[in-house]
């Protein structure tokens, strides 16, 4: 009876909530191989190949499970999205989760979960495996096991948020931020610095350092190059600060808006004995301000919606049933959900492939979602690029390499090189991490340079000549859309001492 009482009840296993949960993560399965690869995707799959404690633009979890996926999946674009599509689901539990922990009753827990299942920012993130979607799981999970501390004081859920967090760190030093919210959060509300001791918080800092530590060594040993990649990063702050706000409104959905500002409101004013929850409230306000004020970009802080949501759709509720006693008007439940479900529906094709590629000619939504342009067309960019390196002269060819002007065009190049007869290892690229896997081999005295600069060209080869200007056959705007390619010959230093004027961390 109590199994039945559970499913049918609205309880944790509500089926309601597992049908949302599972509708998200089969929308992202349907979609998965629509258009191809993300340039990040394309890194990652050569960084997992070179495994290593850190990389120079992230720590190791993402290319370590690029790799691993590429392996239990034989290497295909769907398997590889099959992890990122799954923590959506999770995501979606957490969610209503959280809804249950705040009080929450069936039409809260349901509601939460749609909001979340169908959040522009989360739908978009998962589509794709990167660091972003291991950053906003680690997020939720921080939350939510700090939820459960908060009612039921039990310290076991400090440890659990602090495996979350190291695993964060892991994928993305991004969660620092939320670290540092939650602090403060803790140190302004006196119930939450009351429950605080310092055993639980000293085992809690010491299992983050125990999962988190190996990036952080990398970076030492290496001279910090994530310092560089920050430093570019710094370069889109204004323009991340005037868009973050309407930002926020867009990649969360219009109709959720509301749900997630009314949970922040009321994790600030609710009274006993709910108030210990004020923590968690200064933490997401302080995350979502903090990255507006340092500039990063609008969706840094998006893992706090996973909170926002849960507590807010209680708020719905509450007010539902509160005037629903009155004979009062509300809007309730199934309006609440009709909202989410058509604000949802309008948000899809900016976060995921729902359309045809070419139709981002004609309705470029890549202004706004910026990935979907950047998983189009790189076959054929690597067959152009692949028939000029089959176009050299034999001799000439027997000492050419590639070298790419970014991860994505290296990652493409190793990725899809086979099909059109690129011998192996013969692919390089100052980009990030790929610069620490050169330089070429010294009998290298020829390029074929793909976006690279003509005058560093020119400054360290005899003969540069333009040979392609590259177009996807789509007329789709994206930052392959025109690169030139280059034949350089000539090579006036050793690969020792030339390689350093390629090296672009950014």
């Amino acid at each position: 009876m109590r199994l039945f009482r559970t499913f049918h009840g609205g309880g944790v296993g509500d089926v309601g909530i597992g049908i949302i949960a599972l509708g998200a993560v089969s929308l992202e399965m349907v979609v998965s191989a629509r258009y191809g690869y993300h340039r990040d995707e394309l890194y990652f799959l050569v960084a997992g190949q070179h495994p290593a404690l850190g990389y120079v633009d992230q720590p190791p979890l993402a290319p370590l499970v690029a790799r691993l996926a590429a392996v239990l999946f034989a290497n295909s674009l769907v398997g590889l999205r099959v992890i990122p599509a799954l923590l959506l689901g999770w995501l979606v539990w957490t969610s209503s989760s959280i809804a249950r922990l705040y009080g929450g009753g069936v039409h809260a827990r349901r509601i939460a979960a749609l909001a979340t299942a169908l959040c522009g920012e989360y739908v978009a993130t998962a589509h794709l495996l990167t660091t972003t979607v291991f950053d906003f799981a680690a997020w939720a999970g921080v939350l939510w096991s700090y939820a459960h501390f908060l009612g039921d004081e039990r310290p076991r859920w400090l440890m659990v948020a602090g495996v979350f967090a190291g695993v964060g760190l892991d994928a993305k030093w991004n969660i620092g931020f939320l670290l540092v919210a939650m602090v403060w959060g803790i140190a302004v509300t006196p119930w939450a610095r009351r429950l605080s001791d310092w055993r639980s918080t000293s085992v809690v800092v010491i299992v983050i350092a125990a999962l988190g530590w190996p990036d952080v060594l990398w970076q030492a040993l290496h001279g910090w190059p994530n310092i560089s990649v920050f430093r570019a990063l710094q370069g889109d702050a204004s323009h991340n600060r005037a868009v973050y706000w309407p930002a926020q409104v867009l990649y969360t959905g219009i109709a959720a808006t509301p749900l997630w500002v009314a949970g922040l409101r009321d994790l600030f004013v609710r009274d006993s004995p709910d108030r210990r929850w004020r923590a968690l409230g200064v933490a997401c306000a302080v995350a979502l301000v903090t990255q507006f004020v340092l500039g990063g970009k609008p969706y840094y802080a998006g893992g706090v919606f996973v909170m926002l949501f849960g507590v807010g759709a209680v708020v719905a509720e509450r007010r539902w049933t509160q005037r629903r006693v009155g004979n009062r008007r509300s809007v309730g439940p199934r309006s609440i959900i009709a909202a989410l479900v058509v604000s949802g529906a309008l948000t899809l094709p900016l976060a995921i492939p729902v359309a045809s590629a070419r139709s981002l000619h004609t309705i470029p939504l890549q202004k706004i979602n910026y990935d979907l342009a950047e998983t189009i067309a790189w076959p054929r960019e690597v067959a152009q690029v692949a028939a000029v390196f089959h176009e050299l002269a034999p001799v000439q060819r027997r000492h050419a390499v590639i070298v790419a002007g970014n991860y994505g065009e290296a990652g493409a190049l190793e990725r899809y090189g086979a099909q059109f007869a690129l011998p192996r290892d013969r692919v390089f690229s100052g980009a990030n991490s790929f610069w620490l896997w050169g330089p070429p081999p010294e009998w290298a005295t020829t390029i074929v340079a793909v976006n690279l600069d003509p005058a560093l060209l020119r400054r360290l080869f005899a003969r540069v000549r333009p040979v392609l200007v590259y177009r996807n056959g789509l007329g789709v705007a994206n930052d392959e859309q025109g690169i030139e390619v280059m034949v350089a010959t000539g090579l006036r230093a050793p690969w020792s001492r030339a390689w350093a004027a390629f090296r672009d961390y950014s």
